[in-house]
Parts: structure tokens; sequence; C-alpha cells
């Protein structure tokens, strides 16, 4: 009975931090007029700026008033997980303009868009980070690795189970 009564307990208490967690990311929607407000930084491109594992908290930003020197949050071509990255450089072209980025950390400029674009398109911009919270987003990297590990152990149990071995 007990240890009914702890379960349902740390049930209830992640009911809870969900609830809490939802409430938080409706308003940072509203308020700061982006679909995700919260991304977590993987890599470590950014550096010393934004280090691995921070959470950033991005703002809507209006395209056509980014400069150079500005961090931008923008869409990767492949439409994977968003890139932050600083404007190097603002290229018009036909009034239009792009960005070419680059990690603060990185050598070389990006070249996601090359093959499209001068740079990342205004419209594949998301919005600048306003906000930083130090090394919060680990667990969902380390939630992340193990569920791309769970992923890779399954398909292989799944291949073993649909063509054994006949020795």
């Amino acid at each position: 009975m007990e240890m009914e009564n702890e379960l349902r307990e740390v049930g209830e208490g992640l009911l809870i931090a969900v609830v809490i967690y939802l409430i938080i990311q409706a308003s940072l929607m509203v308020t700061l007029g982006v679909e995700r407000p919260l991304y977590v930084v993987i890599s470590g491109s950014m550096e010393p700026t934004f280090y691995e594992g921070d959470i950033l908290v991005v703002k809507r930003a209006d395209p056509y008033t980014l400069e150079e020197g500005d961090i931008i949050v923008f869409e990767s071509p492949s439409g994977g997980i968003p890139i932050v990255h600083r404007v190097f450089e603002v290229e018009t072209k036909d009034g239009v303009p792009y960005y070419i980025t680059k990690g603060d950390h990185n050598n070389s400029l990006d070249i996601y868009y090359q093959f499209s674009y001068p740079g990342v398109p205004p419209e594949r911009v998301i919005g600048k980070p306003v906000f930083r919270i130090p090394k919060l987003g680990w667990a969902q990297i380390k939630l992340r690795e193990l569920f791309v590990f769970l992923r890779t152990r399954f398909r292989e149990l799944g291949e073993v189970i649909r063509c054994p071995q006949i020795v």
C-alpha cells in the first residue's frame, strides 16, 4: 500500500511538472511571438557565447531589420534541428536580404543554403535569442541520446527476429 501511494505521488508530481511546463511554453509562445520559444544548444559551434546544453529563449525578429553581428535562430534547409549562428554578413539581392552566417567557434562560413540562395533567406529566420539558461538542456540532450540508442537497438532486434540466422 505504501509503495502504491509513493508511485501515485510520483505520477502526480510528473503530471504537475508537465502542466507547468505547458503553461510556461504557451505563455512564452504568445509573449515572444514564436511557435517554439525554447531551444537547446546541441553543439559547441557558438562557444564561448553559448555552450552545449544551454537553453535559449527565442523571440520573433523582423528579418528585414537584422544586421551583421546579430545572432539568429534559423531553420535548417533539410527541415531538421534549427541552427543558432551569428550573422557574418548581409547580402541583398533584388531587395531581399540574405544572411551569411557562421558559428563563433567555427573556422568557416555556413554553406547551408549555398545552392539555393546567397545565404539564409528571411523566411527561414525564426528569431533571435533573448535569454540563456546555462546547462539546463543537458537532460533533453541525454534523453534524445537514449531514445536514439533504444530505437537503434529495437530496430536491430526487429531485424534479428524477422531474419533469424540459419545454422
